[in-house]
């Protein structure tokens, strides 16, 4: 089922009182998020638009963006086809305001409810083809394999710096198909952040991670040291009080990320299957071990109430969490930041996960000329939106996390570890009829899940990569 919503300046409008309390963070994402200059009024057609008032030059100096590249809209609508959970106060991720101010232009998104692409299969058998499709980075490649989209090459000029600036090359290079550029990043953000408990850890005579974060000290074997001495029975009575992780879905995900190996690998046009490679193993392993095996270092709770509660010493989600619901620790400068442990057999480099939603042109899509600016507008959004005064979008965001209760301390490693180089997992939720690995590996040895999960990898891949057209 799916159902049409038009976005014009009355629903930008009110997005600008939201995103002004998300400029930072957002720039940290790499979607466009902040202060919204003054709008221009919307161009005439055939006519070259006026640039808006109150645009101001990317702060790092590197490229004037202080106005959208000047060219005519004839059509001025889009249409965008995406998950049916999505409102208009969320679609600030990719949809590019300039787009609507600045060209004057018409964003109309189809939400479907029910089977995703069951729904899009439908509104193209019909003749209702999107201009664009959002997808999870597990589409790739299937709907170039479906015969569902077309290159973006002809429309935008991938070397226009603003790709490198916004950080968006690196997962467009990731995904690139016969050399060409089917996938732009619609919104690409890390997992989440390693918070922990200091007085815990203090009361264990334990030294601060942090410091061993600043050696290079902070490795699978210390965090799992750590587990171990924070694992408490506080009064004798044989049962565990105090863990020494409270588990996340995202942490077995940024476990296997920290390796620096996907499940799933691209790489020259090949389909790499990664399953059963040493550093999917070991993390396999640590899981099963931390979780099971006698041990039982990790409570299987509520990442928040747990935490608060001081029945956890660490805890791995996302940075918001450090202003949503953690904020009274913060009061009394009792939660600390750290990244994911160094996975001690690799390359001795920190890798944080990263999720990532990828924009398709559709074949026969109605304008996609539009749509490419549309994504343009998007990119320049995001350097646009950085806080002029901070110096950098670094200390921005830096300046955004203190300003909602964090610890200059914390705000900095916070920001530190969002910049970390990151593993894109594209391959996350395949569609295995096993299940994901991150998952099982907490309940069962790597000895019983290699063979599995090898097999519905292998499939995965087939599924993906097997010319079906039109779905």
């Amino acid at each position: 089922m799916t159902r049409k919503l038009i976005l014009k300046r009355k629903v930008l409008q009110m997005k600008v009182l939201k995103r002004a309390l998300c400029a930072a963070l957002a720039a940290a994402m790499l979607v466009g998020c902040g202060s919204q200059p003054a709008a221009s009024p919307a161009s005439q057609p055939g006519s070259q638009p006026a640039r808006p008032a109150g645009d101001r030059q990317y702060v790092n100096g590197t490229i004037d963006v202080t106005g959208m590249p000047e060219k005519a809209l004839e059509n001025k609508k889009v249409t965008i086809y995406c998950w049916g959970e999505y409102v208009p106060e969320k679609l600030y991720d990719w949809q590019g305001f300039r787009f609507i101010d600045y060209y004057g232009g018409e964003v109309e998104v189809i939400l479907s409810s029910g089977d995703y692409y069951e729904n899009l299969y439908k509104l193209v058998a019909a003749g209702e083809i999107p201009d664009i499709v959002v997808g999870e980075a597990t589409s790739f490649p299937s709907m170039i394999m479906r015969d569902l989209v077309q290159p973006w090459d002809e429309y935008l000029d991938y070397d226009d710096p603003v790709w490198d600036e916004t950080g968006a090359r690196a997962c467009i290079d990731e995904m690139k198909w016969d050399g060409r550029i089917y996938n732009i990043t619609g919104k690409s953000h890390d997992l989440g952040v390693m918070f922990y408990n200091k007085r815990l850890v203090e009361q264990t005579g334990l030294e601060d991670p942090a410091e061993l974060q600043a050696r290079g000290e902070w490795t699978w074997d210390t965090f799992k040291q750590y587990l171990e001495e924070t694992t408490l029975d506080t009064d004798g009575d044989g049962v565990t009080d105090v863990y020494g992780l409270v588990n996340t879905g995202d942490f077995p995900i940024a476990l296997f990320s920290s390796t620096g190996e996907t499940h799933i690998e691209y790489q020259a046009g090949q389909f790499v299957n990664n399953i059963k490679s040493q550093k999917v193993q070991d993390a396999a392993n640590f899981l099963y071990n931390i979780g099971n095996n006698g041990e039982k270092l990790m409570l299987l709770g509520d990442p928040v109430a747990d935490f608060l509660a001081g029945k956890a010493a660490f805890v791995y989600t996302n940075d918001y969490r450090g202003y949503v619901d953690y904020g009274k620790l913060w009061d009394t400068d009792g939660i600390g930041v750290v990244p994911m442990p160094v996975y001690p057999n690799g390359d001795g480099k920190q890798y944080q996960a990263a999720l990532n939603d990828n924009l398709w042109l559709m074949k026969g899509a109605q304008n996609p000329e539009g749509a490419a600016l549309l994504v343009l507008a998007e990119r320049y959004d995001t350097l646009l939106n950085m806080d002029p005064e901070a110096g950098s979008a670094a200390q921005t965001s830096i300046n955004d996390l203190v300003n909602r209760g964090f610890t200059q301390e914390a705000a900095e490693a916070t920001v530190a570890i969002r910049e970390l180089p990151t593993k894109v997992i594209w391959s996350r939720s395949v569609a295995m009829k096993e299940g994901n690995l991150e998952y099982r590996a907490m309940d069962e040895p790597w000895t019983t899940l290699a063979e599995s999960m090898s097999g519905a990898v292998d499939k995965a891949i087939l599924d993906a990569t097997t010319p079906l057209a039109n779905g």
